[in-house]
């Protein structure tokens, strides 16, 4: 998404009673009809009705797919997660899952398939799970805050520009909405290690407007450049080796004349990210 469309995006929520003061907390992470999902949780039950007394017609496991008929009206709570039943299909039979079952997104990411489940925004959490051949072999929870299912995007990295290479890269891109009226986005990177396990990398934040007052930054990773750009008086910027440069733009939508640039520098040590003195 470029940062026109998001700021368009932001725009519209801002004003949108989603996002209204304690509101997003009955904002349930719901499926989209026709749409096709994978299984998150294990021994997972396809029931003849939507309910958990119903009988069960068949079970499922990580990974495999399901297809959404259509959303029921009934919403059941389990913890801190809240979501609606089911109507799916799946294997030739059709059945009802709960929606908390299911995973809310998915990338493929070279020989694995990560799995994200949103728990809801009121546990603020997120799950991920690393599967292969089928088979689960690695899973995290993180806590970004409560976070739409919404505008999603997933982006792959090039472990192989640090060094040494800490793994397979890839960011998820997702919108967290504020305790008061807005939104933001937020990305955070993922890296897959040579046994499979799955770590948090590196956390950064893509900018936001909240007119008149807008920010936009630009992640540049270890020897890639970010080409200058006259029209917002930009220059070029080259990250050195190891390093992952955040140039970001602090600007004013009433006043030309506020256009300013500030860069944070973090260095891969092989282990984590430091600050150079």
């Amino acid at each position: 998404m470029t940062f026109r469309l998001f700021s368009l995006l932001l725009a519209f929520l801002l004003h949108s009673n989603l996002l209204a003061q304690n509101h997003w907390d009955q904002v349930l992470p719901e499926k989209k009809e026709g749409g096709t999902y994978h299984v998150f949780a294990e021994n997972v039950n396809v029931r003849k009705d939507s309910n958990v007394q119903a009988d069960i017609l068949t079970k499922l496991q990580p990974g495999e797919k399901v297809k959404i008929v259509k959303k029921t009206k009934v919403i059941f709570t389990q913890g801190t997660s809240k979501e609606y039943w089911y109507q799916i299909q799946t294997n030739n039979q059709t059945g009802y899952i709960w929606g908390g079952l299911l995973a809310d997104g998915f990338t493929q990411q070279e020989k694995f398939l990560i799995l994200i489940r949103n728990n809801g925004v009121k546990s603020k959490k997120l799950e991920l799970k690393v599967l292969k051949e089928n088979k689960v072999i690695s899973s995290l929870t993180f806590e970004p805050g409560p976070v739409s299912n919404e505008d999603w995007a997933f982006k792959s990295y090039k472990g192989s520009l640090f060094s040494p290479s800490p793994g397979i890269l890839f960011g998820f891109r997702y919108l967290v909405f504020s305790e008061i009226e807005y939104a933001q986005p937020e990305e955070t990177i993922f890296l897959i290690d040579a046994k499979g396990k799955l770590k948090t990398f590196y956390e950064w934040f893509p900018g936001g407007c909240d007119p008149p007052s807008c920010s936009e930054t630009w992640l540049v990773f270890p020897g890639q450049v970010l080409t200058a750009d006259p029209t917002i008086d930009r220059k070029e910027y080259k990250s050195p080796v190891n390093t992952i440069l955040e140039i970001t733009r602090s600007y004013d939508t009433d006043d030309v004349t506020i256009n300013e640039y500030s860069i944070t520098t973090k260095l891969w040590n092989g282990k984590t990210f430091l600050e150079p003195k």
